[in-house]
C-alpha cells in the first residue's frame, strides 16, 4: 500500500495494486449476506478482515473469498463450479440475491461469537459482583 503523489489538493488516494477492495455493501453482495450480518460479524470481531480507510470500513477480495470458503470448510462443501462457484470478470448478481447456506452459516457464527462474548461478561460481573460482596 502506497501513497500516490500529492499532485492536487483532494483528498489522499490509496492505491493497492492488484487487490480489489469493496466497500461494506459490494462485500455483502459478494459473499451473498446482508449488510447487517457483515455489521455483527465486524462488531463481534467473527468475520473476514477489514480495512478502514478515511472511517470507512473496507474489505479484500481475497479475505472475502477465503471467509467464504472458512465458512463453507465448516461443513465440508467445496465451490467446485457447480452452485458454489466464483463470479467471472464482468459476471454480476443480482442486488438482492442471498446465499442461504452462507446466511445459516454466517448466523451460526454470529450466534455462537455472541454467545461466548455474553457468558464471558456474566462471568465478569458475577466476579466483580463477588469481589464487592465479600
Amino acid at each position: 500500500m502506497m501513497p500516490l503523489p500529492d499532485t492536487d489538493t483532494g483528498p489522499a488516494v490509496l492505491h493497492f495494486p492488484r487487490r480489489t477492495i469493496l466497500p461494506a455493501g459490494e462485500a455483502s453482495d459478494y459473499l451473498g449476506i446482508r449488510p447487517r450480518h457483515l455489521h455483527a460479524m465486524r462488531l463481534l470481531r467473527c468475520g473476514p478482515k477489514t480495512i478502514t480507510i478515511n472511517r470507512e470500513t473496507l474489505y479484500t477480495e481475497e479475505d472475502l473469498r477465503n471467509f467464504r470458503q472458512g465458512l463453507l470448510n465448516m461443513v465440508g462443501v467445496t465451490e467446485n463450479g457447480g452452485l458454489y462457484r466464483e463470479l467471472r470478470a464482468g459476471e454480476r448478481t443480482q442486488a438482492s440475491a442471498c446465499d442461504p447456506l452462507i446466511v445459516l452459516l454466517s448466523r451460526h457464527v454470529i450466534r455462537r461469537k455472541a454467545t461466548l462474548v455474553g457468558l464471558w461478561g456474566m462471568m465478569a460481573v458475577g466476579i466483580g459482583i463477588d469481589l464487592i460482596l465479600f
